[in-house]
């Protein structure tokens, strides 16, 4: 069966990431259009609900949007499902912010091509509704002053109202189907009604806007299975009316009741991830654990003769597409800080069962088949690892490695397990975690409707503590009020002060983080979402109203590698050899190592750097990532529950780092910082890949950590291939939590970029997600081009 070809709106198509120095460049594809019709429909229904309450607005404007949308089906498509009104159409959610859109889309602005002149009035009309109803406008005028201050961004912190994640119970969902669920909200909604508890009107709502949703996302499946039987009816060729008669067959069947076949559970899967994560609501990542949950499927399917091997890859294949074609319209800077458009949507395959046994199947392979075949840049694989996976499969997940595309990345159970022992899972639960986004843990059906967010930069955390909290610029109170670096008498001093600013800024990003989940509580619940997590309608409460234990809040960690050099140059060249004095490395500091290149190369080379196996650096590398986690974990959700760090970065190393200026590892104003949180600055390990992750293995895992690795291609061809098996063994049996890679050849990457045009499909890994190597900023190019190039020899 061949590939669908029409890919639609893929990657390149969407948005580019930029920074604000490139703004001048194309940042959306030439194809792509502003999708209107979400934000025409919703605030239809807004309008038409003034006075009800909110949970019962949101859930009749997801039910108006289902039932009015433009319905599609693209040619040779497989898997029903759009979440705009055409392949070139780009979602937006006009009731998150507005005024950033309506900013692009004006004549001379980067995307005066998203729509025309029609369009723009259209959108005008609809955003003077908004105007002043918009969470971006509510959200600002909750703040103090205060937040406000910390709101706008400073280098340090970078927060705002962005995509949440969380994975519904499949498992659950193909038992009973959304049928199922109905029948628990109409009971509990029954036993309300009979206990007619304190926050009965909550509850009443609540359990009737689920109804509501769940209804409505049954009717859309059922659009596509008339628009499928209309086109059948007029289709000439056989092979494409047997492909929409199937389509049909499936969306009669889900995501009403539980699937019978293979088809019939992928369509259930995608029809649920569209709602969720692009029509009722902003959302990223997916996270599920595709083997798991399709294997079974696929073996009945096959036994019975209804399909083949061929066919289960199609399918696969066809859904990888589906996933190329999601985005959304980001901010400018947040565009920069992801990459252009991307939802970082991972899929996980491998890792044991409820019971530690290994989960490896005949789906864990054909995952891995189609992931080569189609190269997209969104279905992110996730392999989990652990002592018990097949040398088959880790072969198979190579021989993917190995064309370039960045995935799949590999986790390691023997170190997360025992991480999410500690923050109170069960072992059950524990053996089933995932990974959505980069590398943010999660478990299926866990409610993280409040899940956190945000930037937090530590070299800048570094500046401030040298600074003792003051903006040089404004001369007032940033940052802490920490001791005058002058009278430092040791490494510990500087740690101490360090930590402080990290404590500050995790406080100042928890309040606005914690704000953020109030206004989502009071303005955006989800009810469609809450009914496919576990505990919502048991509690007929919206997932925003309540939180389980065992839930991970995070603020995104960015640039400790940095930390760590900085204080290893610091330790050496002030305290231990008296080569410079605090004063005069802080004034060369604030002169951007100016008339000191002496001392900026003293700093930069002359000190041992982490990568590469120190013992010396590597136990401060410890010390500065679990000292750093207990600082952050002393800010707390508004459930009292410490938000802990997260490796998540994206390409945040590089977007963020031009606001953080010099730094003692030898850094200069604006260069990158070390590309994630365990991966040594490029050009600094010098000593191999083992050795950095001799390193890697010495820091631990504090919190979710992200390591890159670049290796040239052939190293993973021939009898290199061994060798690159074994390298991935040691990586497991060191427990480091985390490892994905690059490869390419420098000369490519040079090349590419100085000939885009003829390396438009090169990717290339760039923290938790693949990108086209030509569509990312020249800055971000260069940053993957100067990572280190390891190999065997």
């Amino acid at each position: 069966m061949a590939i669908r070809k029409a890919m639609g709106k893929n990657m390149r198509n969407i948005q580019r990431g930029y920074t604000p120095d490139e703004r001048a460049r194309g940042v959306y594809g030439e194809n792509v259009r502003l999708g209107i019709e979400r934000s025409r429909l919703l605030t239809e229904s807004y309008q038409a609900t003034e006075g009800r309450p909110m949970v019962i607005r949101r859930a009749r404007a997801l039910e108006h949007i289902l039932l009015n949308m433009t319905v599609f089906i693209e040619d040779g498509q497989l898997l029903a499902g759009n979440y705009a009104e055409s392949p070139d159409h780009l979602v937006h959610f006009i009731e998150q912010n507005w005024r950033s859109v309506q900013r692009v889309i004006q004549p001379g602005a980067p995307g005066e091509t998203l729509t025309d002149e029609a369009g723009r009035q259209e959108f005008d009309r609809l955003c003077e509704y908004w105007d002043g109803r918009s969470l971006r406008e509510i959200l600002t005028r909750s703040m103090t002053q205060e937040k406000a201050r910390y709101f706008k961004y400073g280098g340090t912190i970078l927060w705002s109202l962005l995509s949440e994640g969380f994975v519904p119970n499949y498992e659950k969902l193909f038992k009973i189907g959304l049928e199922g669920v109905i029948r628990q909200a109409e009971e509990r909604l029954a036993e309300v009604e009979d206990l007619v508890p304190y926050d009965y009107f909550e509850q009443k709502d609540f359990l009737e806007a689920a109804i509501i949703t769940l209804r409505a996302a049954i009717a859309f499946a059922g659009r596509f299975a008339a628009r499928a039987r209309e086109m059948a009816a007029v289709e000439p060729d056989p092979e494409n009316r047997k492909r929409l008669e199937a389509i049909a067959e499936a969306c009669d069947r889900v995501p009403a009741h539980p699937p019978r076949t293979l088809r019939e559970a992928m369509q259930f899967f995608w029809l649920i991830h569209v709602i969720t994560h692009q029509i009722e609501f902003i959302a990223i990542g997916i996270g599920a654990r595709l083997d798991v949950l399709f294997n079974s499927y696929f073996l009945a399917d096959r036994e019975a003769g209804r399909t083949t091997e061929e066919e289960a890859l199609a399918l696969l294949e066809d859904l990888y597409i589906n996933f190329e074609g999601c985005s959304q319209m980001y901010s400018p800077m947040i565009s920069g800080v992801y990459g252009g458009g991307h939802l970082l949507q991972s899929l996980v395959i491998g890792g044991v069962d409820a019971d530690g046994r290994d989960v490896t199947n005949e789906m864990s392979y054909l995952v891995l088949e189609a992931a080569k075949s189609v190269r997209t840049l969104q279905g992110s694989i996730c392999l989990r690892y652990h002592d018990g996976t097949p040398r088959e499969l880790m072969l198979k997940a190579i021989e993917v490695i190995r064309t370039g595309i960045g995935y799949p990345a590999l986790f390691n159970d023997k170190s997360m397990i025992p991480r999410l022992l500690e923050w109170g899972c069960t072992l059950e639960q524990a053996r089933d975690y995932v990974i959505f986004g980069c590398v943010y843990l999660h478990l299926p059906g866990l409610n993280a409707m409040h899940q956190g967010g945000g930037y937090l930069v530590l070299p800048k955390c570094l500046v401030w503590a040298l600074r003792q909290g003051v903006d040089p610029k404004t001369g007032e109170q940033y940052g802490a009020r920490t001791p005058d670096p002058a009278g430092f008498a040791c490494i510990e001093d500087v740690m101490a002060a360090y930590l402080e600013q990290v404590r500050f800024f995790a406080k100042k990003r928890a309040q606005l983080d914690n704000l953020g989940k109030a206004i989502y509580r009071r303005w955006a619940p989800r009810p469609f979402s809450s009914a496919l997590l576990d505990g919502c309608i048991e509690r007929g409460r919206d997932g925003r109203d309540w939180s389980p234990p065992a839930v991970f809040d995070h603020a995104v960690i960015v640039g400790p590698t940095n930390v760590v050099d900085s204080m290893a140059a610091i330790r050496k060249h002030v305290f231990e050899d008296g080569r410079v004095t605090m004063p005069e490395l802080i004034t060369a500091l604030e002169a951007n190592w100016e008339g000191r290149e002496d001392l900026r190369r003293l700093m930069k080379n002359g000190t041992p750097k982490y990568g590469n196996d120190e013992d010396g650096v590597d136990a401060l590398a410890e010390e500065v990532h679990r000292r750093t986690e207990e600082a952050v974990e002393t800010s707390l959700n508004p459930f009292g529950i410490p938000y802990k760090g997260d490796g998540s970065g994206v390409s945040a190393t590089y977007g963020l780092a031009g606001d953080c200026e010099a730094t003692p590892d030898g850094r200069r104003n604006g260069e990158p910082f070390a590309d994630g949180t365990i991966s040594p600055m490029p050009g600094a390990d010098l000593k191999g890949p083992t050795a950095v992750l001799a390193s890697a293995a010495r820091v631990g895992t504090p919190y979710n950590q992200l390591l890159n690795q670049k290796f040239q291609p052939q190293m993973l061809d021939g009898d290199f291939r061994d060798l690159f098996y074994g390298y991935l063994k040691t990586w497991g049996d060191l427990e480091v939590n985390h490892i994905q890679f690059n490869v390419v050849d420098r000369e490519t990457l040079i090349e590419a970029q100085a000939h885009p045009e003829d390396h438009t499909d090169l990717i290339v890994r760039v923290a938790g997600y693949s990108a086209y190597f030509v569509d990312l900023s020249k800055g971000l190019q260069d940053n993957i081009i100067e990572r280190t190039e390891q190999d065997f020899g």
